[in-house]
């Protein structure tokens, strides 16, 4: 099934029956339940939307709808081929049978943004505003996309306060626990060796007959368990769902953050359990994760291939070499053959063997040693063949692999030394903030509040005026109270730095900090234009003109970002506003943090979580590059590609990252989303040789003016509309805090820095 978001429909404009052929109504019932706007409609009410909608056909040459036209119906074609123009009458798709057009016609009647034209005899279902209302209003539920999303954040620390002695094991124990726990969505993505790091932390407990060992609604939830002996019992609200015997393990999404128990897990005989807690798993990946980065970086300093290299270009390298195991006696390379990858010994020895006029030489190679290093830099075959003189590990990085990801080997070692830096350099606040702030003071801003733009945990977001200049702003007004309760003081703090290091025509900036007795407030640039989020959440998506100028404005946003070494890491709608000239700017930089080489703090809105998070192995800048394939992706179709109803199954989905397209995309919006979502951040556009540039010179953007955007020349697909300055209709109503934001006299009790 195919949904042309961005043409619609029009009305019949050839002959028109109702009841249609029976096997065709079937047919189409099939096609419609695919629909993601008719999704939640019962079997009943889908027959009787397929028994009322009406059959229409039309003449070669024909319009279904035009282009601006306002009318209301939606097309299901069922025979013939159309084509779908935009406002210059130029071909953009084709629509054969089984596809559809016009679902936003559904919801609201507003202009038509195509023209379809039968290009065959053409016959078409058509459902039309009033018959979508009448049958469908009140049956179909869009909860999971009318609520806004919230974002998680569960930090580590090296040491846990409420550390558990782990359980000496057995070799045989060590086995079982691996084999047991592999496919496991929490552990599949992991090394054995990782793996087992895991296991060497989990400690084991006795678990008493008819004893509850987690109990749904629990919200403090941080254990995951697999079953040494006995079984358990699993009941969702009070009814049995199954059992859990032996070697069966349930709690996995306790290993990411404090989400509720989904059911109570009941011991049905004594049971003994193996226990492994959140704290002690993310440290155990994160400092594996460290450690080897560590070592490797410290081989590849020490490797003359490598002295040329920037500190950043050697993270690069030590992400991007993969473990490969090759048997006692096989041939890794031979001698003769085309130059592929790049090899360290990582365990094992090898030996080499080379022929020559004079006979073979050979000798061998231990851990830490390399070869096929020129590889890198030519198209010479290889001089010596390498063969495992036992079991070998190899870390190999493939020569394409290394040009994408740092471009030619032969200009990074034509560097001078002088242009060579141990350490990259910290970000600097940028000139144009301190020019941009903002003198006004507290109390005259909360004198001149004119409504309530938003309400987040924390407390309020209102526009407020500025008497002097007229200005508005918005003020994000957060309670110390709350901060404090939940251990987000150095969090909050954290943003506020992050915050004074930025300022960008693609990014809703500071201009002010204030403080007082109850409350820290950030002074922030206003967009009045409205959230993406409520835009999108009624259009249900947006065709690929306007997902473009969205998407160009996120690469800007990021681009600057992190050229200051800032990653942001909560991408979504929710957090993209317009400006009143409907342009789009990032908003909210709770989790945005200044990052060297990888963070472990998994956070993140859970439908658009990179792998690397999910798994904790340690995450940068392409965490960025992730969310932006998954918000071109949710757009385009109004949902995002890894979606699934049960939060550990969305986690699985993103893990394995197996992309299935609506039939509609276009192949470069497929190509451009399937290069972000890779799953190894070092494969990822904007992370490989060329960064930002790349994605701006895909062919999705082809026909997109970045200069255009920039220079704020573009016109935008949506302009909101925005009266003046004090315009507060394009947000929701909220209702307002119970505490009054009222002038107090400042303070110092909350922090020096503000």
């Amino acid at each position: 099934m195919s949904c042309l978001g961005f043409c619609g429909s029009g009305k019949p404009r050839g002959d028109s029956h109702i009841n249609p052929d029976p096997s065709m109504a079937f047919q189409a019932e099939d096609i419609l339940s695919g629909i993601r706007l008719f999704q939640g409609l019962s079997t009943e009410n889908m027959k009787t939307l397929r028994n009322q909608m009406t059959t229409s056909t039309f003449q070669a040459g024909t319009l279904l709808c035009r282009y601006g036209a306002v009318e209301t119906e939606f097309y299901l074609i069922v025979s013939g081929k159309c084509e779908v123009l935009d406002k210059s009458n130029r071909k953009v798709a084709e629509l054969k049978e089984g596809d559809y057009c016009g679902e936003q016609a559904l919801l609201a009647s507003k202009p038509r943004n195509a023209s379809i034209r039968a290009l065959t005899p053409t016959t078409a279902l058509v459902c039309d505003q009033q018959l979508f209302k009448s049958v469908i209003a009140g049956n179909i539920v869009f909860a999971k996309r009318e609520a806004k999303r919230g974002a998680i954040l569960t930090a580590f620390t090296e040491n846990d306060n409420n550390t558990y002695t782990p359980t000496e094991k057995t070799t045989n124990q060590r086995g079982w626990l691996l084999a047991m726990v592999k496919d496991n969505v929490m552990f599949m993505h992991l090394s054995d060796e990782q793996r087992l790091l895991v296991i060497d932390a989990m400690y084991i407990e006795e678990i008493s007959k008819n004893t509850p060992l987690i109990t749904q609604g629990d919200e403090d939830a941080q254990t995951f368990y697999v079953v040494e002996e006995g079984a358990f019992d699993v009941f969702v609200n009070n009814i049995q769902v199954s059992t859990v015997p032996r070697g069966g393990c349930f709690g996995e999404l306790a290993l990411m953050y404090k989400a509720p128990r989904a059911a109570t897990v009941k011991a049905n005989q004594n049971s003994v359990v193996w226990t492994v807690r959140r704290q002690a798993f993310r440290t155990a990946l994160a400092s594996s994760y460290r450690k080897q980065m560590n070592k490797n970086l410290r081989f590849l300093k020490g490797v003359a291939l490598f002295n040329t290299f920037l500190h950043d270009e050697l993270v690069a390298v030590s992400d991007a070499l993969e473990s490969v195991r090759y048997s006692e006696g096989s041939t890794v390379i031979a001698q003769g053959d085309d130059p592929q990858n790049f090899y360290i010994i990582k365990g094992g020895v090898a030996r080499w063997e080379k022929d020559t006029e004079n006979g073979t030489e050979s000798g061998n190679l231990k851990v830490g040693d390399f070869f096929g290093e020129l590889a890198l830099m030519n198209n010479d075959k290889r001089a010596a063949s390498i063969i495992a003189e036992t079991d070998l590990i190899c870390l190999e990085m493939g020569r394409k692999h290394f040009m994408d990801l740092l471009g030619p080997l032969a200009n990074i070692m034509k560097r001078r030394k002088e242009e060579i830096y141990d350490s990259p350099k910290s970000p600097v606040a940028d000139q144009a903030l301190a020019d941009g702030l903002v003198d006004v003071s507290l109390e005259d801003l909360l004198n001149n509040t004119i409504g309530v733009l938003g309400k987040g945990a924390f407390g309020l977001v209102t526009l407020v005026v500025d008497p002097a200049t007229g200005r508005s702003y918005a003020l994000k007004a957060i309670k110390k109270k709350q901060i404090i309760d939940l251990g987000q003081a150095s969090h909050i703090i954290n943003e506020k730095k992050v915050m004074e290091l930025m300022n960008n025509d693609f990014l809703v900036n500071l201009r002010g900090t204030y403080k007082d007795p109850c409350r820290v407030y950030f002074l922030l640039d206003v967009c009045l234009g409205g959230e993406l989020f409520t835009i999108l959440r009624r259009r249900r998506y947006f065709n690929e003109a306007t997902s473009k100028f969205y998407a160009a404005c996120v690469v800007e946003a990021f681009d600057y970002m992190h050229g200051k070494r800032i990653i942001y890491r909560d991408l979504k709608p929710e957090n993209l506003v317009l400006d009143d000239g409907g342009y789009l700017k990032v908003t909210d930089f709770g989790f945005a943090k200044v990052v060297r080489d990888k963070t472990f703090t998994l956070c993140g809105t859970p439908d658009y979580l990179a792998p690397e998070i999910v798994t904790g192995q340690g995450h940068g800048k392409g965490v960025d590059w992730w969310t932006l394939g998954i918000l071109i992706y949710e757009m385009l179709a109004s949902f995002p590609p890894f979606f699934d109803d049960e939060p550990i199954e969305t986690y699985r989905k993103i893990i394995k990252c197996r992309i299935k397209f609506p039939r509609y995309f276009t192949q470069e919006a497929k190509d451009l989303i399937k290069n972000l979502l890779r799953s190894k951040p070092v494969k990822r556009l904007g992370v490989l040789k060329g960064g930002a540039e790349l994605i701006r010179r895909h062919p999705w953007f082809g026909d997109f003016s970045f200069s255009g955007l920039t220079s704020f020349t573009l016109q935008p697909p949506i302009i909101p509309q925005v009266s003046d300055a004090r315009d507060i209709s394009n947000f929701e109503s909220c209702e307002e805090d119970n505490e009054a934001l009222v002038p107090i006299r400042p303070s110092q009790d909350f922090d020096a820095d503000f």
